[in-house]
Order: C-alpha cells, then sequence, then structure tokens
C-alpha cells in the first residue's frame, strides 16, 4: 500500500501495490508512475533522500533571496 496525493484533486489516497505502473532509478531520485483512483490517469511520483535534500535547498535559497530584498514601507 502506498500513500499518494493526486495533483488534479489534491486528496490524499491510500493505493495497493497494483496501482504501481512503473518504477525507475534515477540518480538523485526513484519515480513511481502510479494510476490514481481517483481521477483515473496515470501520476508520477518521485521520491528520494537527494530529492528532498535538493528540494531544502531551494526552498532555503528562496528564503534567503526574500530576506535580502528591501521592502518599502
Amino acid at each position: 500500500m502506498m500513500l499518494i496525493t493526486c495533483p488534479t484533486t489534491r486528496a490524499r489516497v491510500l493505493v495497493s501495490l497494483d496501482a504501481v505502473r512503473s518504477v525507475t532509478n534515477h540518480p538523485d531520485a526513484i519515480a513511481v508512475r502510479v494510476s490514481c483512483p481517483v481521477c483515473g490517469e496515470v501520476h508520477v511520483h518521485r521520491t528520494g533522500r537527494r530529492l528532498e535534500e535538493a528540494r531544502r535547498s531551494a526552498a532555503l535559497e528562496i528564503a534567503v533571496r526574500r530576506a535580502q530584498t528591501p521592502t518599502s514601507a
């Protein structure tokens, strides 16, 4: 069983492993194609430690840029 979030409806759904269509191993993440029972489409969900680290560092860069930008009063 896997818990996925449908990007179309934003619903969190518990799906069985029978819904998994393919698994692809990338250098920074694992991509899992899953048939969504809510909307009927096939969605790609990426997961992995390096992917999460990249997302955190990108969010940190955005926060630093916002903090450095002067605001008018």
